[in-house]
């Protein structure tokens, strides 16, 4: 049996059974433990399943990646505002990172009056756009996640490493009620998390919508963020001591 049809067979069974062993799965396929243990890793890196306890978990609909352009009409008036405030945290000469989401993807028409910045980007369509308004930009490269159209993988974090960052701007799927940034990818909250590492400073966009959203992959609290950019008050429950709030 070829690769591909053993995971089209995993998702298969995972359709009824949202949990299931690699033990059960390798009966069921007639192939080694080893075998159902690496597909298993892949369709987790795929984010098509959630490996778990020796087994693998099925993904709720609520914790899939979208389509990006599905995902870039969703709230965009306020995801225009926030990205609005954010510009006005770069200073001129700064090199900052902006992420792939689509939250922070409209930070692009407020940059073009920023002098000498450079921004590093794993996302393909905010590089087109910063490069259109002759902002010097650097794209990390590396493995292209088709729902995303982003860099992720070794590759792109590796590339981010190589720059002393001043602010790096990003979003996530949403915040869960432990004040938890939460994120369905795990290649998507481990670039983040190497580029805030590198950064000075973090900003953290997030409409409303976000709260009280639990996805998978934990990226940080939102208490450990320098500055949140949001249009809901519900941000304050969180926020006891660090972090600063700015409310559009």
């Amino acid at each position: 049996m070829l690769k591909e049809e053993r995971y089209d067979k995993i998702l298969t069974v995972l359709e009824s059974e949202k949990y299931i062993s690699a033990q059960k799965l390798s009966q069921m396929l007639f192939v080694s433990l080893p075998t159902i243990r690496r597909d298993l890793a892949e369709l987790d890196r795929r984010n098509q399943i959630i490996r778990s306890h020796g087994g693998a978990k099925a993904i709720e609909p609520e914790h899939v990646v979208a389509p990006l352009d599905f995902r870039k009409s969703l709230h965009s008036t306020q995801k225009r505002k926030l990205c609005q405030a954010a510009a006005t945290l770069v200073s001129d000469n700064d090199i900052i990172f902006i992420d792939s989401s689509t939250t922070t993807l409209q930070m692009a028409d407020f940059l073009s009056e920023k002098k000498n910045i450079t921004v590093i980007t794993n996302g393909i369509s905010l590089a087109v756009l910063l490069i259109n308004r002759g902002i010097k930009t650097y794209c990390t490269g590396g493995e292209i996640f088709e729902n995303s159209l982003a860099h992720f993988g070794s590759f792109a974090e590796d590339f981010i490493r190589r720059f002393n960052i001043d602010v790096m701007f990003f979003s996530c799927h949403g915040v869960n009620d432990n004040g938890m940034l939460t994120d369905p990818s795990l290649p998507e909250t481990q670039i983040r998390k190497v580029a805030i590492n590198q950064s000075k400073k973090s900003v953290f966009l997030c409409d409303e919508s976000k709260f009280s959203l639990s996805t998978p992959y934990n990226l940080m609290h939102i208490e450990d963020v320098d500055y949140i950019i949001t249009d809901s008050d519900t941000v304050n429950q969180f926020i006891k001591e660090k972090g600063e709030i700015i409310i559009v």
